[in-house]
């Protein structure tokens, strides 16, 4: 653990294996009526690992006679990598889940987690799913897929939450007061936590030091996520971020505007790509060969999230439309950005 500002600690949950999943981080806003942000992975190493990283937190506060009681947990939304610990972090530590009310819908058992998270007919815009073979095998990976990272998660369920609160909302920890606030984006049900005095704001998986954070079908949406960074970037007194990933952030209004501009040129270079392919149009596929035209095989199935994302705005804003036929889609524009 490490103390990223007074009083606010990180513990980081590492993976032994699967190391290209990257880290998440867990928050303590450690006094006398403390908060946890973010409940993490569940399985059970990395639930002992932030277990132990609180128990140093609070010898810490005893060591320097400060009194030090953590009462609730709050995750920042409802993906497995947030919610798995929370039942098993609320046994061993004696806290109460905090949750929103969509939340507590999403996460209360497997079939509703499953529900929340369906794809639509057009996933990504790579497959068609259409004829019993290519729906069947839709379907199947979807399934393999849920299983897979709900394995890696060790994800549990909470049907009983302690506590459900408005998406947007004041609550006091440690007689301080903090925003909660709908953060859209990069998933529907998406919370940020602020303290205006302080300047501190946790962004959860909307922003990050170094990467740009996922986007992708079904739960994410672009025009969310830019009202959501231009919510931040208009937060008064606005100092660190504390992201869910990487590093904190110390130059965030910088950084909220690479991320905004980098979204708009990423909305330009995919439609200057249908442009240039007006004629005979051009697949998903096909953009994501242009644009990494030496990426790996992993960053290009990524990067399926956001082209796809991409594709459905424009589409929606009338500068694209697309043909369909029995193998794929192909992409023509309707008029300039």
């Amino acid at each position: 653990m490490k103390e990223v500002f007074p009083g606010i600690f990180l513990i980081k949950e590492v993976r032994k294996f699967l190391k290209f999943i990257e880290s998440t981080n867990i928050y303590v806003i450690a006094g006398p009526d403390g908060l946890i942000y973010d409940g993490g992975y569940g399985t059970k190493r990395l639930v002992n690992s932030v277990i132990n990283e609180v128990q140093k937190i609070k010898e810490l506060y005893q060591y320097k006679n400060e009194r030090i009681n953590l009462t609730r947990i709050l995750p920042s939304h409802s993906h497995s990598d947030h919610i798995s610990g929370l039942s098993k972090l609320r046994k061993a530590l004696g806290v109460k889940i905090m949750v929103t009310k969509d939340m507590a819908n999403i996460i209360m058992d497997k079939q509703r987690y499953a529900y929340a998270y369906r794809s639509d007919s057009y996933r990504d815009y790579f497959i068609i799913n259409s004829g019993l073979k290519r729906k069947l095998k839709s379907y199947l990976l979807s399934k393999l897929s849920n299983f897979f990272w709900n394995l890696i998660s060790g994800i549990s369920f909470v049907k009983d939450p302690d506590e459900i609160i408005d998406d947007n909302t004041e609550i006091l920890i440690n007689d301080e007061t903090w925003k909660i606030f709908p953060s859209p984006g990069h998933s529907f049900d998406h919370i940020s936590l602020y303290n205006e005095e302080k300047g501190i704001l946790f962004t959860g998986d909307n922003l990050f030091k170094s990467i740009s954070g996922w986007l992708g079908p079904p739960e994410s949406n672009l025009d969310d996520y830019m009202k959501t960074l231009e919510i931040y970037s208009n937060l008064k007194n606005l100092k660190l971020i504390l992201p869910a990933h990487g590093e904190p952030i110390e130059n965030p209004k910088e950084r909220i505007n690479e991320i905004i501009l980098h979204r708009e040129n990423r909305n330009k270079q995919v439609f200057d790509l249908i442009n240039e392919f007006r004629e005979e149009g051009i697949t998903s596929k096909q953009i994501i060969n242009k644009i990494y035209t030496n990426g790996r095989n992993i960053i290009k199935q990524i990067a399926r999230g956001w082209v796809s994302l991409t594709l459905k705005k424009l589409e929606a804003e009338n500068h694209i439309y697309r043909k369909e036929s029995k193998k794929e889609i192909r992409f023509f524009p309707v008029n300039k950005l």
